[in-house]
């Protein structure tokens, strides 16, 4: 397994650690990561997602606000489901977007409110 996957992994298993998650125009989800490690993370299609790390000093808003000439200037590192090519890559990729899109609209309070209300 690549190391990439493993720490996707352990985003998910630490999903409390991913926090800010902005969306930008282009459905793209912007986030920190253990409030240090800026990330952004896109649905290509069905079957592909990519991801980037930014180890520059923008912050999350500067990121989000980038116009598409000035990407070329900003430092990243870019992964691909697709070119991962395994199934355990586009299923971890996958989850880990799903967690990103639950957290930009606020499902967790949403879903905790709601099985706060069950009579157990």
């Amino acid at each position: 397994m690549s190391k990439i996957i493993q720490a996707v992994n352990s985003m998910i298993s630490n999903s409390k650690l991913i926090t800010n998650v902005l969306a930008s125009t282009s459905k793209e989800y912007f986030f920190l990561y253990n409030q240090k490690y800026k990330w952004s993370m896109r649905k290509v299609n069905l079957d592909e997602y990519s991801l980037w790390f930014y180890p520059g000093t923008q912050s999350l808003d500067e990121l989000v606000n980038t116009l598409d000439h000035e990407w070329e200037y900003v430092q990243m590192i870019h992964y691909s489901s697709k070119d991962l090519a395994t199934k355990e890559s586009l299923d971890s990729f996958k989850e880990l977007f799903t967690i990103l899109e639950e957290k930009v609209f606020g499902m967790d309070s949403v879903l905790d409110d709601i099985i706060s209300d069950l009579p157990f």
